[in-house]
């Protein structure tokens, strides 16, 4: 037969084991929570940059297309064209309705850099004559969350004879 003085020591051991498994466990859950935590600001910071990189390359893209078809020597330097234009609208003038993006808004401003010979196809068929202007465009893109993303794209257009 058991004696009554070792079964109330069992009740006792097993009692302060339990607690000490639910303080190891606990530490580990907390832990735990302030990894996931850094892991959650590392993933948005990520996704902030992510989309400010996409809204950036979007305006570039939507100036470019825009434009199309008018890029010359010293276009930047008249008058812009009326709101809400594209690459259909008449004028000599450059587009310069803002994009509208999501999550943030984008600055772009296109640089004339350089108008001179095409250099691309060498003597051949009179390429010779050929002269380009080239643009510089910067885009500037501010995330409403935080964080900002600046693109640089250059654009080549070819230009008349004699006109640089």
């Amino acid at each position: 037969m058991p004696n009554q003085h070792s079964v109330q020591r069992q009740r006792g051991a097993v009692l302060i084991v339990s607690l000490i498994m639910l303080s190891v466990m606990t530490l580990f859950v907390i832990s735990m929570l302030r990894t996931s935590i850094l892991e959650l600001k590392i993933g948005g910071s990520s996704h902030v940059a992510a989309l400010n990189f996409a809204n950036a390359e979007y305006a570039i893209n939507k100036w470019i297309n825009d434009n199309n078809g008018r890029l010359a020597p010293n276009f930047l330097g008249l008058t812009p064209l009326s709101a809400g234009c594209s690459n259909s609208t008449s004028g000599a003038g450059q587009c310069t309705d803002p994009p509208t993006v999501f999550g943030g808004t984008v600055a772009l401003t296109p640089t004339q850099i350089h108008c001179g010979p095409w250099a691309n196809f060498g003597s051949m068929m009179g390429a010779a004559q050929l002269t380009a202007a080239r643009f510089d465009l910067r885009a500037l893109a501010t995330g409403t969350l935080g964080g900002s993303t600046l693109v640089h794209q250059g654009v080549q257009s070819l230009a008349p004879p004699g006109s640089c």
